[in-house]
């Protein structure tokens, strides 16, 4: 197996070499140049992938990408800078996040929107999970969501901005995030693909409402929820949050407690209404405390 170190050093006199006299007439010796340099940085950039070494890796997809596109030979360098992200992924979250941003622009600039909406989902998780920069990733989500959209891939879209939306919740935006809710109820209500997925997100429409400390708006949706899906009456779902309502109505904190407990040993409560749950039962706490 060649020597990856030496091949970048090939690749780096190819790329840094001057084009002489005859190549400036016949206007090829300069390009050619660069297309061996990028060759040869691939070739060590997949030798250190074998090698386990992604962050290596990464680096000299990178150089191949920059030398591709001195040669105007962007369609490759996107692809090549997408190798760079999967190099880097393991071992660089903001190195794989940047390269992966360069490659979806050069993707929307082709109008490759459905591509660069999965990559943007991507970037979304990396921000999100490894880098912990909740804005960028609920920019990413609302980018991703609007391109799955415009290609009209509605469920993929609906993915997308839900995750925009639980974030905006767990951030505290709750108006935000019930915007965005409604939104992918409305897109719901006439797909039978999505439609056994509402009673999900009437849940967080209305436990939102309750967190931002809107008892009526809360009743209010509840209610019309039956309006918009009639059999949700019948549901678990339905029931968890009359109770829960009536609970916050009351101010009463050990019956919301005591509600929460029954539902859980049917149907667990996932991390995001666990959350927003202790939010409106700590909402609940201190009211009365303020009242002593």
């Amino acid at each position: 197996m060649s020597d990856p170190e030496s091949l970048v050093q090939q690749a780096d006199k190819k790329a840094a070499s001057k084009q002489s006299f005859l190549g400036g007439i016949f206007g090829s010796s300069k390009a050619y140049q660069l297309e061996e340099a990028s060759d040869l940085y691939v070739q060590a950039a997949n030798i250190y992938r074998l090698r386990k070494q992604g962050q290596k890796a990464g680096e000299c997809f990178e150089k191949a990408a920059k030398a591709q596109l001195q040669n105007d030979s962007k369609d490759e360098a996107a692809n090549t800078l997408v190798d760079a992200f999967k190099s880097y992924k393991s071992e660089d979250a903001a190195s794989a996040a940047r390269v992966l941003e360069q490659a979806i622009e050069f993707f929307t600039l082709r109008g490759q929107f459905r591509r660069a909406a999965n990559f943007k989902n991507d970037i979304a998780q990396i921000y999100e999970e490894e880098l912990f920069d909740i804005p960028k990733a609920l920019q990413s989500y609302q980018d991703a969501g609007d391109w799955y959209e415009s290609d009209n891939a509605q469920a993929l879209a609906n993915k997308a901005f839900l995750k925009c939306a639980d974030l905006n919740a767990l951030d505290g935006k709750y108006i935000e995030a019930n915007e965005i809710y409604k939104k992918i109820v409305k897109n719901s209500l006439n797909n039978n693909l999505s439609r056994w997925s509402l009673k999900d997100y009437f849940v967080k429409v209305v436990l939102c409402y309750l967190a931002a400390d809107d008892k009526v708006a809360a009743n209010k949706y509840l209610e019309e929820t039956l309006t918009l899906d009639s059999s949700f009456q019948s549901t678990r779902e339905y029931k968890l949050l009359r109770d829960v309502v009536d609970a916050v109505g009351e101010g009463d904190a050990q019956k919301l407690a005591n509600t929460l407990y029954e539902y859980d040993q049917f149907s667990k409560l996932d991390k995001w209404k666990t959350t927003i749950l202790l939010k409106i039962k700590n909402t609940i706490i201190e009211a009365d405390d303020d009242l002593l």
